[in-house]
């Protein structure tokens, strides 16, 4: 009786003593929630669109849209991985509202939904890029071409 005991004990001694893993952000999320807390960027409930969404992957929560009025970094209310599928398929269908506009909280970006919009000067665009380039970092943008 004491040997099935003891074995209950150490399995749950262990459990609770193991570190638990999640699929939370990762340090480059951290970075970019710093950067976004610490710029005090303007948030917006809505950006006007050209044609198509185009963006520049930021990471899993993060990405850069680029439109007439300026840029705009787009967090997500959760991971998207869909960001980095290289092609599309059906589970990636967007909702938008209007054909023209993006607007928080109701419309997705590869099927991922979006939290909130921040308006980026050309600065801080670029101090966004250069996140990453600590030395043996990489880049969270991709360089100017």
């Amino acid at each position: 009786m004491k040997l099935p005991i003891s074995i209950l004990s150490l399995l749950a001694l262990t459990a609770c003593g193991g570190q638990v893993t999640t699929a939370g952000p990762g340090k480059e999320n951290e970075a970019v929630l710093d950067f976004v807390a610490t710029s005090e960027l303007p948030a917006h409930e809505k950006i006007q669109l050209e044609e198509q969404i185009k963006y520049i992957y930021v990471n899993d929560y993060f990405v850069v849209v680029p439109t007439r009025r300026g840029k705009y970094l787009v967090e997500f209310r959760g991971r998207c991985s869909e960001l980095r599928r290289p092609k599309w398929t059906s589970d990636m269908i967007d909702h938008r509202v209007s054909a023209r506009l993006l607007y928080a909280d109701h419309d997705t970006i590869r099927g991922c939904r979006i939290g909130v919009f921040y308006e980026l000067s050309e600065p801080k665009f670029n101090e966004l890029a250069a996140l990453g380039d600590a030395p043996g970092a990489e880049s969270y943008l991709p360089e100017k071409s």
